[in-house]
């Protein structure tokens, strides 16, 4: 605020941001990429703690001791076939231990593929037996493929059964279909309607408030490591002190945790970089990748772990994978309020360290800096008399007009929504072809749109509507902000006066930067890098199956990333294509008769104005017999 009032220094800011600009912007882009990669050196990020004591993580005496009990529930479990026999047998056992068990049937409408999903849902409800049912934690998992883990929640629930310690209620839930039928139940049990494309009956009875959940899936009783999964939809973390409580308890029972698809849990540079471009992916994609990612918006804690037999030594088996649930469950017993001391933003380039809040935030400023830079100057360029009032610079030669520059984005912004209601027509075998004639329709029509206006005055209102849109980012998904910014910020920046073949260039950027081409590319980066055995032929299929999780989940789960593409991403896109940049000779003629007019002395007569491009030219007669055309708008 000092720097602007002092009208000296003000213009010795924009004498630097005009006659630097490209250099400062590019100091800027190249310190946050610079920045942001090196999140994943041991100096920038740091050791995860337990900030919450009262979890007290690995000093739980375990007594779980029902190997026996599994192996033998496991047994007959597996001797049935019959889905209703098998939902009979789950109810009887309940029954007979002791606790409140009950049913709830869903169907899920969805509406890509056309067809309808029906499901039952088990859920049975230990009371603690010394305080009122005001708190609970979850134990879930699914039928469909994880069979394992449901004898091993019968044996958990055999042993719970028996004891008087716990101060929380504890809920078993069996769910079918993976996440809509944890979705179903979750909609019914805090009695609201969130997700109108799942239709469920309601819960029949109640316990407290749920304060964590764990979520299992074991498609093998005889393992070696334990992946676990962090993510929620729409880009949500769970409290860091959940994660860091599974990692401690995991280090107590010897065995291995990896974080989604690191191949293995190294703490080198590249090992660290990698692990962390894997976790920030599906972030970003904000997609459920577990079934544990439907608690987060009911804030509920979740994590999900899934057991792995991969190296064929198969070195823990019920006893241990008992163990584990029981500690983790006993821990949040431990709890004496709701989490809340710990970290809700960071991220994680390995198990064992993470990124919090403040530190990620530096690059992406930087980011924006080296494109808010780019509107100053653009701004500065627009004028040649400034006059500092306040904290407020005035242009007396700006001749705006409101409607041109607003036109514009009304224009995107209804494309965007012609974008969005087009999912409504989709199906799984029209969706691309429908998809890519929608951009084909925004592309030519934005690009045909006249913009009157100065053409630098016109880039700067875009850039600004990019930079806005990174800050509400920011906000809301800051992986999603970081894939987003870095190629954008750099194609945008691109944007100046250039050569016909420099324009074409410019042109095919552009089209790079799609936000669905961007997914293209981006998931054929994760392929290559964390998949490499199914490359060939697999990238394609790796977009469509995005793009239908992403356009389904948002009826059916409420994932907001493809109303994020049409409303935010892809109108700030299409505002690029409506810049008319002049040719680069044309810029510097202009440039070179100003320089002539400041060194001749010069007599003004009656003025012809001449459109070049946007840019007023002014035919003025000098006193030594000689024309030159002086643009309106002065490059300082």
């Amino acid at each position: 605020m000092k720097l602007l009032l002092n009208r000296s220094r003000a213009k010795k800011l924009q004498k630097i941001l005009t006659s630097k600009n490209k250099l400062i912007c590019a100091l800027l882009y190249l310190a946050g990429v610079i920045g942001i990669a090196l999140f994943a050196d041991m100096r920038v990020n740091q050791n995860s703690f337990v900030s919450e004591n009262a979890l007290l993580p690995g000093y739980v005496v375990t007594k779980y001791q029902q190997q026996s009990v599994a192996v033998s529930l496991n047994k007959e479990f597996s001797s049935l076939t019959d889905r209703s026999e098998r939902h009979q047998w789950i109810i009887e056992k309940f029954t007979g231990l002791g606790v409140e068990v009950y049913t709830q049937n869903f169907t899920v409408n969805r509406p890509l593929v056309g067809d309808k999903i029906s499901g039952d849902n088990i859920y049975a409800i230990y009371r603690a037996p010394k305080v009122a049912s005001t708190e609970a934690v979850v134990f879930s998992t699914t039928l469909k493929d994880s069979q394992f883990a449901i004898p091993l929640m019968l044996s958990l629930c055999h042993l719970i059964s028996k004891q008087t310690i716990w101060a929380k209620d504890v809920i078993f839930l069996i769910s079918e279909e993976e996440e809509y039928g944890i979705g179903a139940w979750l909609q019914s049990y805090h009695d609201i309607n969130t997700l109108p494309y799942i239709t469920a009956s309601p819960v029949l009875t109640h316990s407290g408030a749920i304060q964590a959940a764990l979520h299992l899936d074991m498609p093998v009783y005889s393992f070696d490591r334990i992946r676990m999964y962090v993510e929620a939809i729409n880009g949500q973390l769970p409290d860091i002190d959940l994660v860091v409580l599974v990692r401690q308890i995991c280090r107590q029972e010897r065995i291995e945790l990896l974080l989604r698809n690191a191949p293995h849990d190294i703490g080198d540079f590249l090992g660290n970089l990698l692990g962390l471009h894997a976790n920030m992916a599906w972030q970003a994609a904000g997609r459920v990748s577990f079934p544990s990612a439907l608690y987060h918006p009911y804030n509920i804690h979740a994590v999900g772990v899934q057991t792995e037999s991969v190296l064929r030594r198969n070195r823990f088996s019920w006893q241990h994978i008992g163990r584990f649930t029981e500690s983790v469950l006993r821990s949040v017993n431990n709890l004496e309020e709701q989490f809340h001391t710990a970290y809700y933003f960071y991220l994680m380039p390995c198990i064992e360290r993470f990124v919090c809040l403040s530190v990620y935030m530096i690059p992406c400023g930087l980011l924006l800096a080296s494109a808010a830079a780019k509107v100053l100057s653009l701004w500065f360029q627009c004028g040649t008399k400034s006059d500092v009032v306040g904290a407020k610079m005035f242009f007396s030669d700006i001749d705006v007009n409101t409607i041109d520059c607003v036109y514009p984005l009304i224009h995107g912004i209804l494309f965007g929504l012609i974008n969005q209601l087009a999912t409504s027509v989709l199906t799984q075998s029209n969706m691309m072809y429908v998809l890519v004639a929608t951009q084909a329709v925004v592309l030519s029509s934005v690009v045909l749109t006249k913009v009157r206006e100065d053409w630098r005055l016109h880039q700067a209102f875009v850039l600004l509507l990019h930079v806005l849109t990174i800050v509400l980012l920011c906000m809301l998904n800051i992986s999603l902000t970081i894939f987003y910014a870095i190629p954008t910020t750099l194609v945008y920046l691109l944007q100046f006066p250039t050569k016909k073949t420099g324009r074409v260039v410019q042109s095919a950027l552009l089209l790079a930067v799609n936000p669905l081409v961007l997914v293209l590319e981006y998931s054929y980066v994760y392929v290559y890098l964390h998949l490499p055995d199914q490359l060939q032929g697999s990238v394609l299929g790796a977009v469509h199956e995005h793009a239908t999780s992403v356009i389904e989940s948002k009826y059916t789960l409420g994932v907001w990333t493809w109303s994020a593409y049409s409303y935010l991403l892809l109108p700030v896109w299409a505002l690029q294509w409506t810049l008319h940049l002049p040719d680069i000779s044309e810029v510097k003629e202009i440039e070179m008769r100003v320089r002539v007019r400041r060194l001749l002395p010069m007599r003004r007569l009656p003025v012809r104005r001449l459109p070049v491009r946007g840019l007023e030219m002014e035919r003025i007669k000098l006193s030594s017999n000689m024309d030159y055309g002086v643009g309106k708008c002065l490059l300082m």
